[in-house]
């Protein structure tokens, strides 16, 4: 059996890191100390340009909330209101299951497109997707109630937020892999991997493991500052 490709070294990614860095992610320009950026940048960039789609998204959620019309910011309104009224007779461990639940549905949508040797396309959509979530939140918070909705957003929603999308970084980039590795099987240039899908299967349970302090920071953060905001 074929020994598992190690962390971030699929077959497929590799090609494309030589392309644009050269062998071993060797800096193809001049200057020094350049080539110390440019290998950092090679060892990373499914993640910066992952962080580059949900920042894209934040924008666009944003943007959404800004030109969002009376009738779809009374609807806003009526959800967050909603929404909030329900957490508050929750304990906070039902309060961090809804939380969880959140994360589990990306992680499993992302999980299975993994699997798919075209799922890349659909891999790049997910932080975009759940950057616009919280960027048209934020941008109605902001919009409706000034500071004091800033402050809810910061203190309230963005803590755990962050932690969501350092994780879904993680667990997109071994999608992404994975499904390069995936394409290779189907064209014939990569032996059987069920190795690798063990090892794909193993990291996504540390990452479902990782995401329960997501979901614990937002109920924490929930019950110690929304009753602060009158929103």
């Amino acid at each position: 059996m074929k020994r598992a490709i190690p962390f971030g070294a699929s077959p497929f990614f590799e090609k494309i890191k030589s392309n644009l860095f050269g062998r071993g992610g060797a800096s193809r320009l001049p200057g020094p100390g350049l080539e110390k950026y440019t290998s950092a940048l090679a060892r990373n960039w499914q993640k910066l340009a992952l962080l580059g789609l949900y920042a894209v998204g934040l924008f666009l959620g944003a943007k959404t909330a800004g030109s969002a019309s009376a009738g779809w910011q009374a609807r806003l309104l009526e959800l967050l209101r909603a929404q909030r009224l329900s957490r508050a007779g929750l304990s906070p461990f039902g309060s961090a299951l809804g939380y969880f639940g959140t994360d589990f549905l990306f992680m499993m949508a992302a999980f299975l497109l993994g699997l798919c040797a075209a799922g890349l396309p659909f891999l790049l959509l997910l932080p975009v997707l759940r950057g616009a979530g919280l960027g048209v939140v934020s941008g109605w918070l902001y919009m409706t109630y000034g500071l004091p909705g800033v402050g809810y957003s910061a203190l309230v929603l963005s803590p755990a937020a962050a932690v969501s999308a350092l994780i879904m970084l993680a667990y997109c980039k071994e999608s992404m892999l994975m499904s390069g590795d995936m394409l290779l099987v189907l064209g014939n240039k990569q032996d059987k991997m069920e190795s690798s899908l063990r090892l794909y299967t193993t990291r996504y349970l540390v990452l479902h493991l990782v995401s329960v302090l997501a979901a614990a920071l937002d109920a924490l953060c929930f019950a110690a500052f929304a009753g602060i905001f009158e929103i």
